[in-house]
């Protein structure tokens, strides 16, 4: 399927999620996705917080222990989908691989979120307003921004598919996103939940200080 095609008019509004989860953790010691958070794990809060804003498909690209991730998330609102390249450790091949998936279904959608698998204190609320700007804005590049500075998730819209599935080896979302300019717009958040991640073991501790029941 052609990934600029629109779909069906079912594809109005309908916004997709494709989370980068397949690399190896290394710098925090313990593998990122299963660690404790709220009732259940890392990966299980980032899937219920995009499907609980909006985000239909969830698409989890898993690599390094993809099996235990699948079992986590067996029942929930994400699909997986492996990323066998994962060895590479190149998160921008996990996003192409789930925008391939999304677009080899078939699924009719308006654009996609392009989420981090270690934010599992990402709000509900944030992702709706982001989404409800892409639903706006529908030709646009948006970025939610905390203090000025940008953060994740950020949307592409359907036409920008081929321009991320264009991407080489050793290019980065962030190439993409210099080369996007005018198109991208900043949607303004209240939190700084879309600045923060977790790669280091203080900085999970600190997410859990601040966010972990916070809804």
């Amino acid at each position: 399927m052609d990934p600029t095609e629109s779909g069906s008019p079912d594809s109005v509004g309908r916004v997709a999620a494709v989370v980068a989860a397949a690399g190896f953790s290394s710098r925090m010691g313990r593998f990122k996705p299963l660690l404790p958070w709220r009732h259940g794990t890392v990966i299980e809060s980032v899937a219920s917080a995009l499907s609980g804003g909006g985000a239909s498909p969830v698409y989890v690209v898993t690599g390094h222990r993809a099996e235990a991730i699948a079992e986590q998330l067996k029942g929930g609102p994400a699909e997986t989908v492996f990323n066998a390249d994962y060895h590479e450790d190149e998160m921008v091949r996990s996003y192409q691989v789930g925008i391939e998936a999304l677009c080899g279904e078939g699924r009719p959608v308006l654009g996609a979120l392009l989420a981090l698998g270690d934010q599992p204190h990402m709000q509900k609320g944030v992702i709706r307003q982001v989404i409800g700007r892409a639903r706006a804005a529908a030709e646009a590049v948006v970025i939610p921004s905390y203090n000025r500075r940008r953060g994740h998730p950020v949307y592409l819209p359907r036409w920008a598919f081929p321009e991320l599935l264009g991407l080489t080896r050793g290019q980065s979302l962030r190439d993409l996103l210099e080369a996007f300019g005018e198109k991208i717009v900043y949607e303004t958040v209240d939190s700084d939940c879309v600045r923060r991640d977790m790669d280091v073991p203080a900085e999970y501790e600190s997410l859990r200080a601040d966010f972990e029941w916070v809804e």
